[in-house]
């Protein structure tokens, strides 16, 4: 018997996610996390200064912000090492002083902590152009940021959009840089679009390929 594999169909995210959007769930996300309680409060202050979620929280659910962020604060802080040095010393004073394992374990969670403090004082990721940002802004023509290769499409490229007002949908494909996105039409790549990278947003406003 022959076997018939069955294409799986993508689930395709229809929601409207725009600045005028009417979408309740929507409405609600951004609504809350402009007026946050403690603990979106301290999960967002976490959440936006930690390498692998500061650009991608704006697409999250308050939710899952708190859930990760206060994971987060237990994994960044150096509350393991300092918890195990305090009850092996209280339960064995002599031996903790005496042990090099001790020292170690104190050399590690100072070491944690200094790496807790570069996280902690990264300049944070603000709210902005994500699925469920409350603050939605317009392009704004790439007027800071550090131009690269990758986020500065060529003169070419720019000629091939120039009369185009709208971008073309860009259908969740990831482009190796700006110039490859105005060649397919495509620019203005919210935070909320699958495609936005943030190596391609120049001033992080989290609008990538700006026109």
């Amino acid at each position: 018997m022959s076997e018939h594999k069955m294409k799986k169909t993508e689930k395709v995210d229809k929601t409207d996610y725009s600045a005028n959007t009417t979408d309740a769930r929507v409405l609600k996300e951004r609504n809350t996390y402009e007026h946050p309680g403690f603990f979106l409060r301290g999960a967002v202050w976490i959440v936006s200064r930690f390498p692998l979620t500061r650009h991608k929280y704006q697409n999250w659910t308050t939710s899952r912000t708190i859930i990760v962020g206060w994971l987060l604060w237990l994994i960044v802080l150096p509350i393991i090492p300092i918890v195990a040095a305090v009850i092996w010393y209280v339960r064995d004073p002599e031996g903790f002083k005496k042990s090099q394992w001790a020292k170690a374990l104190l050399a590690l969670a100072v070491a944690w902590a200094g790496y807790a403090g570069v996280i902690l004082t990264n300049p944070s990721q603000a709210n902005v152009n994500g699925k469920y940002s409350p603050v939605q802004t317009q392009p704004n023509g790439e007027v800071t940021g550090k131009a690269d290769a990758l986020n500065t499409p060529s003169a070419e490229a720019k000629q091939k959009v120039a009369a185009q007002k709208e971008s073309k949908d860009s259908g969740g494909r990831k482009f190796a840089n700006c110039t490859a996105a105005f060649e397919a039409g495509v620019f203005n790549i919210k935070r909320s679009n699958a495609s936005y990278e943030p190596r391609l947003d120049r001033d992080s406003d989290g609008i990538a390929c700006e026109k």
